[in-house]
């Protein structure tokens, strides 16, 4: 695991794959999870001669223990929001071996539930059958559970690519839960054919990469509410940045709000944290404050 970035708010770190491995539909029983490469192909993807390899998916599985770790020691236990999540890949654009397919598509990359299959340790020259192949995908995805996290174009050049991947509910809760997140690649095209390196990659720096990105989760409350003079209350509060805060006020009797909230305040999300006193004309009745707080960044909560 990699720490990227941090500050007392937020923490962005890095994650290679526990396990990678891709499978092809014309050898169903052949395993290559110690080839270096993974790779996505169409049903008419072909390699450099022109011949047809046909389909060929990928499955990873990223470890989450030692992120979630270093986001509690960071940010406070579990006290931290999922912000981002982005695959970093390094693309192989003329892959050497004829069994990898070239060409410029779309694929779809898929959180499965499924974790438990073996990455084994075939290679293109020497195939094995002591892990997964094309024909344990049928026992391995599970259509009503997995679920989309977008879908992507390669370049068809050697380089790096970034994928913003969807922060669905499941992501996120595998994330946080410091287990392993499940990921299945899959032609959208079928002319697509991508390869790109694995985790047993030469290169370390080329190797997949999983980038998670999280932040504080504040304290919602209003500190102090104090009248200044006989016309004035003043209402303090603090703020975190990168989060909007609206300071709420409604008229009531007998105790209870009797009529609608209306905001009188909001605070953009700002770059620090900061103290905020907003000053209230002072009524004859009674009245309420509250504060609302919304993300000014993408966060699942």
């Amino acid at each position: 695991m990699v720490v990227l970035t941090t500050n007392s708010q937020t923490i962005t770190l890095s994650v290679v794959p526990s396990a990678d491995a891709f499978v092809i539909a014309r050898e169903p029983t052949n395993n290559y999870g110690g080839a270096g490469a993974s790779s996505v192909s169409g049903s008419a993807g072909t390699n450099a001669d022109g011949q047809l390899n046909g389909a060929a998916d990928s499955l990873a599985r990223f470890p989450m223990s030692n992120l979630v770790s270093s986001a509690d020691a960071a940010l406070g236990t579990h006290d931290w929001l999922v912000t981002h999540a982005t695959l970093r890949v390094y693309e192989m654009g003329a892959p050497p071996h004829p069994i990898f397919s070239r060409g410029v598509g779309q694929f779809e990359v898929r959180w499965i539930v499924n974790d438990s299959w073996i990455e084994g340790t075939g290679i293109p020259s020497m195939p094995t059958q002591d892990g997964v192949s094309w024909k344990d995908l049928s026992l391995i995805l599970e259509p009503s559970i997995d679920q989309t996290l977008g879908f992507f174009t390669n370049t068809g050049a050697d380089g790096p690519l970034s994928f913003d991947l969807a922060l669905i509910p499941a992501l996120v809760s595998d994330i946080r839960s410091g287990t392993e997140v499940g990921m299945y690649f899959t032609a959208a095209s079928p002319e697509i054919g991508f390869t790109f390196d694995s985790r047993t990659f030469v290169v370390p720096s080329e190797q997949p990469r999983l980038e998670i990105t999280a932040a504080s989760q504040p304290i919602v409350r209003i500190d102090s509410i104090k009248l200044t003079n006989a016309n004035f209350v003043s209402i303090g509060f603090n703020t975190l940045s990168n989060w909007n805060y609206t300071l709420q006020a409604a008229n009531g009797t007998n105790g209870l709000v009797s009529d609608s909230w209306v905001n009188l305040l909001t605070v953009v999300g700002q770059t620090s944290t900061g103290h905020v006193e907003y000053v209230d004309g002072l009524t004859n009745g009674q009245r309420a404050y509250r504060l609302n707080l919304t993300p000014s960044f993408p966060a699942t909560f």
